[in-house]
């Protein structure tokens, strides 16, 4: 199998990554983007929509378990949970590993996503095969817009905000994820880098600050996401983001409720973002 170097192409970054060595598995254009499944000596198997690498088996965990267990922790007693984007399985693999959850929804726009995601990371699947799980594949806003039920958490694990997802970080849409959650909801998305996007972290926490009661902000390092220093960025309806109501009854390799209190923005950090006075 022929092996190159593979160049991110991420309108949204200063900067590049190249990957040396990989081999080209797998190639196609969905309806959506481009779609590419790479391997890679170090990370393993890469998933790369449109030039972008969206995850690697190596290090995938970093953003799936702060994604998702921080808001899960917060609230008592999760029973019905939506993921908007996340179709390579891996945020309902996490979801899913909350014994009380009943129910969680993946609305996702691209279904070859899905299906190239289930038959090149097995590690990332076993939610596709757990009868709590749905998969609808649709448009999340409008899902949101329209919601079969409440949720007690919703989730957003979209590609940056360019293209399909830029709709996915705008306060119409926030406001329609508050309508669409029971009253102690929490409402999560990754922001993209506070290295590289403050002014745009700032943008999101404010459209949350119009759209919830509680809007906060935590982050967590990944090495393959271009600026490292990555957001998640909170609505919540009652419940205080930053203290855990659970402790973690799964085996998780880095999310713990030490490592949830401490990834919250300190709050001098806060004021700062609120403000858009970020100035690194």
């Amino acid at each position: 199998m022929s092996r190159y170097d593979f160049k991110e192409h991420d309108p949204f970054a200063p900067i590049v990554y190249t990957y040396p060595n990989t081999a080209l598995l797998h190639r196609e254009t969905s309806k959506y983007q481009d779609i590419q499944i790479r391997q890679h000596p170090y990370f393993g198997r890469m998933l790369i929509l449109d030039d972008v690498v969206q995850l690697t088996e190596r290090d995938e965990f970093f953003y799936h378990e702060m994604l998702v267990h921080p808001v899960l922790h917060t609230h008592p007693d999760p029973k019905h949970v939506l993921i908007i984007g996340g179709g390579d399985g891996a945020s309902m693999r996490e979801v899913l590993r909350h014994m009380g959850v009943e129910s969680v929804t993946l609305a996702e726009i691209d279904e070859r996503v899905v299906a190239v995601s289930r038959e090149y990371f097995p590690t990332l699947r076993s939610g596709f095969e757990d009868p709590r799980a749905e998969v609808v594949f649709t448009d999340g806003i409008k899902h949101v817009q329209n919601p079969p039920r409440k949720y007690d958490a919703i989730i957003v694990d979209s590609t940056d905000p360019i293209g399909p997802a830029e709709n996915l970080f705008s306060g119409d849409f926030y406001k329609a994820a508050a309508e669409a959650l029971t009253e102690n909801g929490l409402f999560v998305t990754q922001s993209e880098s506070l290295m590289f996007h403050a002014e745009f972290v700032t943008e999101v926490h404010n459209r949350l600050k119009a759209a919830f009661p509680i809007a906060d902000c935590y982050a967590q390092a990944i090495a393959t996401y271009a600026g490292n220093w990555w957001t998640f960025s909170v609505g919540s309806k009652q419940l205080n983001p930053r203290t855990p109501q659970r402790r973690p009854r799964m085996a998780t390799r880095l999310y713990s409720a030490e490592v949830h209190r401490k990834a919250f923005l300190a709050k001098s950090i806060m004021k700062k973002l609120a403000a858009g006075t970020i100035d690194w």
